[in-house]
């Protein structure tokens, strides 16, 4: 991963720590932990404590709690066989969720503007990331005073908001969530003042190549702007018809 820093063989992290401006004992067992995780990327089939402890400079005793806690956590698995350490695959769903927001980030841009430019609004792209929703995208209007503080970075709990339902609506374990079933039905998802006292917002899902719904775009404004937000609903489909289009994302034919 690109700003990421490589572990030489031979460098000790802990010496470096030392010889260096102080940490504290939260940001130095972070950084033995990234230390470690990035010592098992650079080995594919595995690594020994011994192994580890080589290429990170770091104790054994150390290496043994971290490996314990990131096993545990799925991060690292351990062969019983080989005794060998590798990367888990809690570290592949981080990296598929990276990926997919990237990507969607990227191939949403054009559908994102236009649906700014013809709706007058601020639009928003937001993705899954565990149990809250993020803001990856966010394209304003140029002339507009007021507008709703919803910016990239932005993130709150999955299932609020008009974003966050329309993403859960359509995800597994949203299925079973009976407030839901009209979000499903029509497609998009409308909120007044959930977030906060004034805003109000319309989105509806964006699918992936596989049908699965991976984020959810849509317009955010203020409530006295939007007092029908059932008028541009169809709008908003249809920009979220064209990103799952550019995601590869097809209807399926009536058989």
């Amino acid at each position: 991963m690109s700003g990421m820093r490589r572990v030489r063989k031979g460098s000790n992290v802990a010496n470096d720590e030392d010889g260096g401006g102080k940490r504290s004992s939260g940001s130095r067992t972070l950084a033995r932990g990234l230390a470690l995780l990035t010592a098992l990327g650079d080995h594919a089939d595995g690594a020994t404590v011994s192994g580890l402890a080589d290429a990170t400079g770091l104790d054994r005793a150390v290496l043994y709690r971290l490996l314990e806690t990131l096993t545990a956590e799925g991060f690292v698995t351990r062969d019983a066989e080989t005794r060998k350490y590798r990367l888990g695959l809690s570290m592949l769903e981080l990296g598929v969720r990276a990926a997919q927001g990237l990507e969607v980030r990227r191939l949403a841009g054009p559908p994102l503007k236009a649906l700014s430019e013809d709706t007058n609004e601020t639009a928003c792209l937001a993705v899954r990331d565990r149990g809250d929703l993020v803001v990856v995208e966010v394209i304003e209007p140029g002339d507009r005073f007021v507008q709703v503080n919803y910016r990239v970075g932005f993130r709150h709990e999955l299932g609020v908001a008009a974003h966050g339902k329309a993403l859960l609506a359509f995800l597994p374990e949203g299925a079973r969530i009976a407030d839901l079933q009209s979000v499903r039905q029509r497609g998009v998802a409308y909120t007044r003042d959930e977030l906060e006292p004034g805003a109000s917002g319309v989105a509806a899902p964006v699918f992936d190549h596989t049908g699965r719904a991976v984020a959810a775009v849509g317009i955010v404004a203020p409530t006295a702007r939007l007092p029908e937000p059932e008028t541009i609903a169809l709008r908003v489909l249809r920009s979220a018809r064209e990103i799952s289009e550019r995601l590869g994302w097809r209807p399926r034919r009536a058989t």
